[in-house]
């Protein structure tokens, strides 16, 4: 059965994360965990998140090539990052992951407003293989403490890549390879039980067209000003897990 709040929550959140790059996650668990057990979202979220990311890629594959060596080094760099962050998630309470990671993550935004607006300029990452392991190594933690991945690799690349879809594209197939690895960890670890497929008919929709909307709209508007939005939004992310945490 489609539940309207869980169809409005897909789309809002398919629509900001194709018009940034990233961001369904925070979306998608946050408010959904108001109406069912965060264990479920959790879990369900992996898989429709995974068709939203496959869904994206195809869309953007007719516009711009993949750049496969950065995606490459993304995805091995995450792969332990994955398994460290889950296994970390066992020994954290739900507040010391969210004060961690939010802090983090904040910084990561404010830092990266700052780049963008040439405060920054000697600090302002650069493309390099260590770097790129190093960001997808931070990003597979992420994604295997709390889902969350992008923050890493959408600072990475808003600061090394000038053209927004191929941004977009790299991290959606990023994020699908991702998805991928912790969908196995889920099902290593039993966590497939947790699979409700309410939320995933509730998804079938609202995901392409959140999806479309948002390519649509991110390209009436400068790329300068879409790449501070960026960095806007990821420190309020980082803001929000802190709030949501008791801290702030």
């Amino acid at each position: 059965m489609i539940h309207l709040i869980d169809f409005f929550v897909f789309f809002l959140a398919w629509f900001f994360q194709a018009f940034t790059g990233f961001g369904a996650g925070i979306f998608i668990v946050g408010i959904l965990s108001l109406f069912h057990s965060p264990h479920t979202v959790i879990v369900s979220s992996a898989l429709i998140n995974f068709m939203g990311t496959l869904f994206m890629s195809f869309s953007l594959l007719k516009l711009v090539k993949l750049r496969w060596s950065i995606l490459l080094q993304l995805i091995g760099g995450s792969i332990p990052g994955i398994f460290i962050g889950s296994y970390v998630l066992l020994l954290l309470s739900e507040r010391e992951v969210k004060v961690l990671i939010g802090a983090f993550i904040l910084l990561m935004g404010i830092y990266d407003l700052a780049v963008q607006k040439g405060k920054l300029e000697n600090f302002k990452m650069s493309e390099g293989t260590f770097t790129t392991i190093g960001v997808g190594f931070i990003a597979g933690v992420f994604a295997g403490l709390i889902g969350m991945g992008g923050p890493p690799p959408v600072v990475y690349l808003n600061q090394i890549m000038k053209d927004i879809d191929q941004l977009k594209l790299t991290l959606s197939v990023f994020f699908t390879s991702n998805i991928c690895f912790r969908l196995l960890s889920y099902q290593l670890q039993g966590g497939t039980q947790y699979i409700d497929t309410s939320l995933i008919l509730s998804s079938v929709v609202a995901i392409p067209l959140g999806i479309l909307l948002g390519l649509y709209l991110s390209r009436k508007i400068s790329t300068q000003s879409l790449k501070r939005f960026i960095s806007y939004s990821v420190a309020l992310l980082g803001a929000g897990l802190l709030i949501e945490s008791g801290l702030l």
